[in-house]
């Protein structure tokens, strides 16, 4: 999946993931650990639509 760029709902902080700092915990849905709060937070990958490839930023 490689590296992972999402915003912490605790903190609001951004947090790169490497693919070793979060967990699969089945096809949609990953877990991760806040470098900045330590809060454990799970995110929904997207796998359809336009979305899908990952966010476009900067765009």
């Amino acid at each position: 999946m490689g590296t992972q760029v999402r915003s912490c709902p605790k903190c609001f902080q951004l947090m790169w993931l490497k693919q070793d700092h979060y967990d699969v915990l089945d096809e949609e849905t990953v877990r991760a650990k806040c470098p900045h709060c330590g809060s454990t937070v799970r995110f929904q990958l997207v796998t359809a639509g336009a979305n899908a490839a990952g966010p476009k930023m900067g765009h």
